[in-house]
């Protein structure tokens, strides 16, 4: 498919109409930040509150506004006195920031201890705040003291609304839904979660309070979806502040375009780095969470367990060279003989049609063909047609994860390659310990329409990071041109996989030499 210009947007099949100036931001490095609003109290100890909250939404790499709800006297052994500021100074706060920051894509709700103050501020995110990303974060009590909080609970059906995502811990949600201990245990996170996504928002339960002394899971439950996030839990008493930054966290992500279930998952692995390496010592007391910007590391990551998606595996795929080169993705077997004849090594055949008469051949012949140059074969989906003439390995995407045979798999000595379109994908892809790891998509693509919105190389960045520090062989999927693979070689891309570069170009054989430059045929 061609794209389609219109003045100075471009259409990909992928996303839509995308501008000029948007394709630039995602073929670069950095990034700019967009505008998230907290609306907190203000701690003097600085580990919580809008100290953690801006810094939080820092390193989610947008730039943080703040309205202060209450000043606290605290400390990180007790809270003192809490005092709400006045609802007018509090309304001008607001005021003046609609006026002058008109673009606020993000807004995060902590502490509020005023009912004039609620009553505000459903009034603005009802009114000139209603299209802003909304993660509302109720706090009733505090960890290290008391308080009295607004009547969160008589304002709940309202809050629901204007809310994107609402984190209640465990004890919070069992206290605005009125439910006691017994009934819980009795009915489950599942039905308590629906309580609240049946009022009209996503909710993430979070479960750093509750009894286990195994694992710590949130759980995240939307109405489309249900997925659990879960880190072994970490000997000591954990870190203060980690519930402000996990909203902050995910408000900032929301604001710079992940979706909700990448900034969940990317919002889980910060806070735990924050427990990891906390802001300071403490002996006796527990620590301020820490904030870093490399929080994503293999001590990090959240387990992701998906209702939809295999279960997590204890044995590892057969493995493959991390440095998988030029990766073209091909149609026929006479596709693959001309690459392979110019240097490629690594190669998947994709026929979608599994009923074409001639899909057993055309595997067979690619096989043959891929055994004579020694080069790595993947076929995509057909993986039990792959099995039966002895392929190199096998590609899957998320869908066909759901009801493939992976111990059939397994079993067969194939190798696993497992598409993914953002941080939430990865990790459960990580769950299944696969032989490489498809990353996607980087750009617009005319291959097929995404469900996701392109990564970009700024995002890009933390999910090869990861990957290289767990020495998992990756790819790099979407949009890749002779343009923007430079720049994804600056960023230690090894290998890239591309559809349409090769069978679209004008003269394949120089575009698959160009691209073995760049890429090399791997290792």
């Amino acid at each position: 498919m061609t794209e389609v210009h219109k003045d100075d947007a471009v259409f990909f099949k992928s996303t839509g109409m995308v501008s000029a100036t948007e394709l630039a931001k995602l073929a670069r490095l950095d990034h700019d930040r967009e505008l998230t609003l907290v609306i907190a109290g203000l701690d003097s100890g600085g580990g919580a509150g809008l100290s953690a909250d801006c810094q939080s939404v820092a390193d989610a790499g947008s730039y943080a506004l703040i309205a202060t709800t209450a000043l606290t006297v605290q400390s990180l052994k007790r809270v003192g006195t809490v005092k709400a500021v006045e609802p007018e100074l509090f309304a001008e706060t607001m005021d003046t920031l609609i006026e002058d920051f008109p673009n606020i894509a993000a807004v995060k709700v902590g502490l509020v201890t005023s009912q004039e103050i609620l009553e505000l501020i459903l009034k603005y995110l009802e009114g000139p705040l209603k299209n802003a990303k909304v993660v509302w974060d109720p706090v009733l009590t505090a960890t290290a003291g008391d308080f009295k909080s607004a009547d969160l609970k008589g304002a709940l059906p309202r809050i629901l609304k204007v809310s994107t995502l609402f984190t209640p811990n465990l004890t919070e949600a069992l206290e605005l839904a009125s439910w006691s201990e017994e009934r819980f245990n009795r009915s489950g996170i599942r039905e308590l979660a629906s309580l609240f996504v049946n009022q009209g928002c996503a909710v993430l339960i979070k479960g750093g309070h509750a009894k286990d002394q195994v694992q710590s899971a949130d759980f995240l439950k939307t109405a489309e979806s249900e997925i659990v996030f879960t880190h072994d839990r970490r000997q000591g008493k954990g870190a203060h502040g980690g519930g402000c930054a996990l909203s902050s966290f995910i408000a900032g992500s929301l604001a710079q375009g992940y979706a909700l279930y990448d900034a969940v998952a990317l919002a889980k692995s910060y806070v735990t780095c924050g427990i990891l390496r906390p802001m300071i010592s403490q002996e006796k007391e527990r620590p301020p969470l820490g904030h870093h910007q490399d929080f994503l590391t293999p001590k990090t990551w959240p387990l992701v367990k998906d209702r939809a998606f295999p279960a997590l595996r204890d044995e590892a795929f057969p493995s493959c060279n991390e440095d998988l080169g030029f990766y073209p993705v091909l149609d026929s077997s006479a596709w693959i003989e001309r690459v392979l004849r110019l240097g490629v090594r690594t190669v998947q055949l994709r026929i979608k049609d599994p009923k074409r008469a001639d899909l057993p051949d055309e595997i067979a012949r690619s096989v043959e063909l891929a055994k004579r140059y020694h080069a790595r074969l993947f076929i995509d989906d057909h993986y039990q047609l792959a099995a039966r003439f002895h392929a190199y390995g096998v590609h899957l995407g998320m869908e066909d994860l759901q009801t493939a045979d992976l111990e059939f798999i397994a079993k067969s000595g194939l190798r696993l390659g497992v598409s993914t379109h953002g941080p939430c994908e990865l990790f459960k892809a990580l769950g299944l310990k696969p032989s490489y790891i498809a990353l996607g998509h980087v750009f617009p693509t005319n291959t097929k329409a995404m469900p996701s919105k392109p990564q970009g190389l700024w995002k890009l960045k933390r999910e090869i990071g990861l990957m290289r520090a767990l020495h998992v062989p990756f790819t790099v999927i979407g949009g890749i041109t002779l343009d923007n693979a430079p720049g994804l070689r600056k960023l230690g891309v090894l290998s890239a996989a591309a559809v349409s570069a090769v069978t679209k170009a004008s003269d394949p054989e120089e575009a698959v030499f160009d691209y073995l430059r760049i890429f090399g045929s791997g290792g």
